[in-house]
Order: structure tokens, then C-alpha cells, then sequence
């Protein structure tokens, strides 16, 4: 059986994270994915880390591979007269088009979902712009994951009280936003099929991420509390719940055991130093959180973290280890499923990357393919999809179109 989107052509001209990774969801589900850029102006995450043995180079890094595996490149230089034709032609017979240039970038070049669609109006469209378009500030605007995490409110609820804001780690809104977007493209699709009209999904990254914090917004709105980050993790409506220190430098168990079964069995497990009348309810839990947490930590404080969670999980206690990259690459369970899967390639030779982040069981996935070189595919996509000739596409390179 074909995979769900098989013979569906998607053109990523996304950047660094947010619009590549959500083009490559499509991959996985068997869209042909072509990714657009040239060499005179490659996709910045090529040169961002880690790379492969600690070794820069365009073609070297890890985050470039596993944000766009499965893809095809192609290179053209679209500030070029005939490099803006190719893309339109491509875009003509497209089913998917997904950007993230600044909002109002890809109206400048012609692009604009009111331009494509005039002779594809079956096209989906993504704009994957920090703000969106239609507020004051989007247009414009530029950003990254990091400052969608800014705008949304989570950097400043992350950290201590009395230091600079510190989280949450890396871009991320990136992480977050393509979430939404495949599963909101998705739904595009299966509009097309019963109206046979595409549509433009406009998506700001911080809109995505502030989905996350809304319980925060609406304390202020509601009862004028404005949250403040504390250094603590877990919720404040929820005791105990939070992460308790254990065996080991730097070694720590999430707890969470605010429930009522899950805290008669964790009191039975620890004993003596819960017994305390004031931990009979959870108000009573909550106000005396200090001392109650502090006991706990001296039960996890004696056991490895994988210690306290076996005892605890099998108690019925919601409890995990906090994983560090070690761990997280000697997981059983991720192992298990085959998570990391292995990929080839000229410059990084054999390496693991995060393989489908699904698995779906009439139609498995293909095998993981490492991101593409710059310009990889591009006579085959040229000759393939818009019917140019070889004499054609050496005139290109040759002009300095294709490179």
C-alpha cells in the first residue's frame, strides 16, 4: 500500500528549523520534498552544530541531517530572473509550499499565496513567520525559536528568582510550531480533496508557543497573579510534584505525586518522614511544601535515579529519571522502538539521527535518508518535474543560476 502522501510534491523554502522540520513530517509520510536553496546563500543551520566529530563543515552537521532527512535539494539562486521563474513553474504543479522568510519577504519576491495560486489555486500554502502576518507586528518582524520563546512568556518563567531568565533550552518555538503546522496542512489536504481548493496557512511561531502558557495568562486574567519563575520545577497547584535530587553528580527524579493513590503510595514507600498529619491533604501539602519536599529529597538523595523511579513506578507513583543526552541514546524504550535510526552520507559517514516521529502499520516508512548535499537532485528535479533539457540546464549552471 502507497504511504498516505505519496505523489504529493512539497517545496520547503523554510530556514533553520521551524518550516524544514514541519516539510519534513510530509516526507516521512511519502511526499517528494524539495528543498530550495543555493550555495551562494545556504540554509544557516549547515553551519550550526553539532557536528559530526567536532569537525565544522557545510555538509557536517547533525542538526542540518536530522531536521531534514528525506528531502531533495535543489539549488537556485531565486534573486536571479530565471531562478524565480524555476521556482514558480515548480510551484505551479506543487501541493505543498512551505516558507519562513521574514512576513512580506515572499510578497517582494512575487511569491505570494495571491500570486501562486493564481495558477495553482489548488496549493497549500505555509508562512511560518515569528509573529504571523496580520497583527501590527508581523509584518516585518523577523525572529527565531528563541525570541518566540521570549514573546510567548516562557523565558521568563524559567530559572531562578533572583537570576536572569535562563529557558527553556534552545529555539523553542521551532520545536513546537511544526507540530501544528503538518497537522494543519493535513487538514488542508483533506479539504482539497472535497472542495479541490488550496488555502494559505499562516501560522506565527509565538502563537504556537503561547499555547503552553495560557494557564499563566489566565491567572493574571482571572485573579491578577502575575507568575514569577522560581527555580522550581513542577506545578504550584501540586504537591509533591517536582524534581528531587539523587545519587550522582548533577542526578535528579521527577516525582509527581499530588493525586491522592499516588501519594497514599508514596507516603507508604518513605515512611516515617511523611507520616506528618499536615500531609494528610493536599492543602495541607502545599502549604508545608518546603519540609515536605525536603524529606523526599533525602529518600531520592540515597538511590540513582533509576532506582527511585523503578521502586516508585512500581508502586503506581508517577516518577522518571531526568535523561541527559547519555541517557536518552541508551534508552531501552527508545531502543526498542527503533527511534534513532542510521543514515549515510560522504561527509559524516554513519551516524544515528531521530528517525519518524510515528509509525503507521499498513504503510511503513521508508528508510531514513540522511539531508541532502546542496544541489543534490537539482537536473533531476529540472528534468523530472519541469521538463528541461539537458542543454537547457548546463545554459543555467553555466549563467550561475543553478548553484
Amino acid at each position: 500500500m502507497a504511504a498516505p502522501l505519496e505523489g504529493l510534491k512539497v517545496v520547503d523554502m523554510g530556514w533553520i528549523m521551524v518550516g524544514p522540520v514541519s516539510a519534513r513530517y510530509l516526507a516521512e509520510l511519502g511526499a517528494t520534498t524539495i528543498k530550495v536553496e543555493t550555495a551562494k546563500r545556504p540554509d544557516p543551520l549547515r553551519a550550526m552544530g553539532p557536528f559530526r566529530n567536532g569537525e565544522p563543515g557545510l555538509g557536517r552537521s547533525m542538526s542540518y541531517h536530522m531536521t531534514n532527512a528525506n528531502k531533495r535539494s535543489l539549488a537556485v539562486d531565486i534573486k536571479s530572473a530565471d531562478g524565480l521563474r524555476i521556482v514558480r513553474e515548480l510551484l505551479a504543479e506543487a501541493d505543498v509550499f512551505v516558507e519562513s522568510f521574514t512576513p512580506g519577504a515572499i510578497d517582494e519576491m512575487g511569491l505570494s499565496y495571491a500570486e501562486v495560486s493564481k495558477r495553482n489555486p489548488g496549493l497549500v500554502m505555509v508562512s511560518t513567520g515569528i509573529l504571523g502576518r496580520k497583527g501590527p507586528m508581523g509584518v516585518g518582524t523577523s525572529g527565531t525559536g528563541m525570541s518566540g520563546a521570549a514573546f510567548a512568556g516562557a523565558t521568563g518563567l524559567v530559572g531562578w528568582p533572583d537570576r536572569v531568565p535562563n529557558g527553556p533550552h534552545g529555539p523553542w518555538t521551532d520545536a513546537v510550531a511544526p507540530r501544528y503546522i503538518a497537522v494543519s496542512v493535513l487538514a488542508a489536504l483533506h479539504r482539497r480533496q472535497a472542495t479541490g481548493k488550496g488555502v494559505h496557512i499562516d501560522l506565527g511561531q509565538a502563537d504556537a508557543g503561547l499555547q503552553f502558557l495560557t494557564p499563566a495568562y489566565m491567572d493574571y486574567v482571572v485573579n491578577g497573579v502575575t507568575t514569577e519563575r522560581d527555580g522550581r520545577a513542577g506545578s504550584p497547584l501540586r504537591a509533591p510534584c517536582g524534581a528531587y535530587p539523587s545519587q550522582g553528580e548533577d542526578r535528579w527524579v521527577v516525582v509527581d505525586a499530588a493525586q491522592e493513590a499516588a501519594w497514599s503510595a508514596l507516603r507508604e514507600i518513605v515512611g516515617e518522614p511523611l507520616s506528618d498529619d499536615r500531609f494528610s491533604t493536599l492543602v495541607g501539602r502545599l502549604r508545608a511544601r518546603e519540609d515536605l519536599d525536603a524529606r523526599i529529597a533525602a529518600w531520592t538523595a540515597r538511590r540513582t535515579a533509576e532506582e527511585a523511579e523503578a521502586t516508585l513506578q512500581a508502586a503506581g507513583v508517577p516518577a522518571h529519571a531526568i535523561h541527559r543526552d547519555v541517557d536518552l541514546s541508551e534508552d531501552p524504550d527508545l531502543e526498542h522502538v527503533s527511534f534513532f535510526k542510521p543514515v549515510s552520507d560522504p561527509l559524516i559517514g554513519e551516524s544515528w539521527i531521530p528517525g519518524p516521529q510515528f509509525a503507521l502499520r499498513r504503510t511503513p516508512h521508508a528508510e531514513t535518508r540522511a539531508g541532502p548535499r546542496i544541489g543534490d537532485s537539482t537536473d533531476q528535479i529540472l528534468e523530472q518535474h519541469l521538463g528541461l533539457s539537458p542543454d537547457e540546464i548546463g545554459r543555467l549552471k553555466a549563467s550561475g543560476v543553478l548553484t
